[in-house]
């Protein structure tokens, strides 16, 4: 039987209490919640769908326009709701509609604010995630987006219930390119890995999604001969490829990110990654001003 520390113990403690303090964020967990329910269930309604979706025209626009994203390989005139339901299916649909709302938890301050560089590193993580998914076929695609849009959520957390300590950090990793788990660790006790993983048993996001999240930063936990998903190690690859292009705090990024652990684990060779690299910086511009407008 595993032996829990008490630092383990007081660090759940400060987790928790900070999950709870939160309140309503600005992107609604009910709405994140109902959508993860209704896209579940293969008998669902596409019509009683779409009409969830239609109560909010702003959703709605956005949702179309990413839906003609030439990211999701359906540059084809989608244009309404039901049409996008029926094309994409409740998978792409779903993580559409979760990313479009998860935008909003982080902000407007402009470019230079640290939840707009966190915004642009999570969306770069999810889509390079999609990429590595579709080709390798270790996971699902959608499943990969979401848990690399997700991935540092904990840091958004950090950053609205600390933001001067975590400032600190950010600061700290900016101009010595320190490790965000490690300094993280220091200051609090746990990590943004940990602290977001939580968040999403909150939001009762599938276990397969969380444990990505918690595990993402761990090469030695997801690269046992026992460990089932190969989800942790995607996000890992994904979020040392997002760096690689410059997008994010600036910390020091792998020269050669295929020869990473995670990449080894999946299988990930040199010529794959440029391929997943290429397609990464031709899309990435277009799809972050489809958030943004």
């Amino acid at each position: 039987m595993q032996t829990v520390s008490q630092e383990e113990i007081k660090a759940n403690k400060q987790m928790d209490q900070i999950i709870s303090s939160l309140g309503d964020l600005p992107a609604s967990p009910a709405v994140i919640n109902r959508v993860m329910n209704m896209t579940s269930d293969f008998n669902a309604d596409t019509t009683d769908l779409s009409k969830a979706l239609s109560a909010d025209q702003t959703l709605t626009a956005k949702i179309l326009k990413l839906s003609n994203s030439s990211f999701y390989g359906r540059a084809q005139g989608v244009a309404s709701l039901e049409e996008a339901v029926m094309i994409l299916g409740f998978f792409t649909l779903r993580s559409l509609v979760i990313a479009t709302a998860t935008h909003s938890l982080f902000g407007n301050d402009g470019p230079e604010s640290p939840e707009h560089v966190l915004w642009e590193h999570s969306l770069a993580t999810g889509m390079t995630s999609r990429l590595i998914a579709e080709a390798t076929g270790v996971v699902n695609m959608e499943e990969a987006f979401l848990a690399g849009l997700m991935h540092d959520i904990g840091k958004l957390i950090f950053l609205q219930k600390m933001p001067e300590s975590y400032s600190e950090i950010i600061d700290s990793v900016k101009r010595d390119g320190g490790d965000f788990a490690t300094l993280e660790k220091e200051m609090f006790g746990f990590t943004h890995a940990a602290l977001g993983s939580i968040l999403m048993i909150k939001w009762s996001f599938p276990q397969v999604l969380i444990d990505a999240i918690a595990d993402h930063h761990d090469p030695e936990k997801f690269s046992a001969p026992d460990y089932s998903s190969g989800l942790p190690a995607v996000i890992n690859l994904a979020d040392s490829v997002a760096k690689h292009i410059g997008v994010g705090f600036g910390q020091e990024a792998p020269v050669n990110p295929a020869a990473l652990e995670s990449a080894m684990k999946l299988g990930i060779d040199e010529k794959t990654l440029d391929s997943i690299l290429a397609n990464l910086r031709e899309s990435f511009e277009q799809e972050k001003g489809l958030f943004s407008s």
